[in-house]
């Protein structure tokens, strides 16, 4: 009985160890996602200003050139302006550190319940008060996570991407994914992404 329940509680672990591998892929490609549009915007930002104030010490403040660079400076500063209200608004900055963050908790929550599903302890007893004292930790962040609006695509594509690290078959369209491209399964698939998906 108790070699039963030992080995169910190793399969959890391994089951832990899966979907934190899918929670830290989510949050390592929210991460670039992020870190482009604040990167984009420091670009911007500091590249107009000193392409104008670079035409007027080269050229003087009456050249024709100057005028020009300004008429053409205006509609990448009014775009400039409308991502930064944007990235105010939508806070890019924290959901950048958070994505960050999340990143290496879950991939230290997947290698931590892996280590405990490969190599667990000889007894019940101490598998399953270290099971605990993870699952805790992990319930915690799902938590914190909550706060960070995961849509629905992201978590499929979270799955597709554990289930091809563990090579275990979908539930959905019962393969074993070989890549990352978005297949037509509600379980690991139909996640490409745009900028408005919900």
């Amino acid at each position: 009985m108790e070699t039963e329940a030992f080995n169910k509680l190793r399969s959890k672990c391994w089951d832990n160890s899966l979907h934190s591998f899918g929670h830290g892929y989510i949050f390592d490609k929210r991460a670039q996602r992020y870190g482009r549009y604040v990167n984009w915007l420091k670009v911007f930002g500091l590249l107009v200003p000193a392409i104008i104030g670079a035409t007027a010490i080269g050229y003087g403040y009456n050249n024709v050139i100057l005028k020009d660079a300004i008429i053409l400076a205006i509609p990448i500063t009014i775009v400039q302006f409308i991502f930064s209200v944007l990235a105010v608004i939508y806070k890019w900055d924290d959901e950048l550190s958070y994505s960050f963050e999340a990143s290496q908790a879950y991939n230290n929550f997947w290698d931590k319940f892996k280590k405990l599903g490969e190599i667990p302890p000889k007894e019940y007893g101490e598998l399953e008060r270290r099971y605990d004292l993870l699952n805790v930790e992990v319930i915690s962040r799902n938590q914190q996570d909550t706060k960070h609006n995961i849509k629905e695509w992201e978590l499929r594509k979270g799955m597709r991407a554990a289930l091809r690290e563990f090579q275990r078959n979908c539930v959905g369209c019962n393969e074993i994914p070989q890549s990352m491209e978005s297949k037509n399964c509600n379980v690991c698939g139909n996640f490409k992404y745009t900028l408005f998906k919900s």
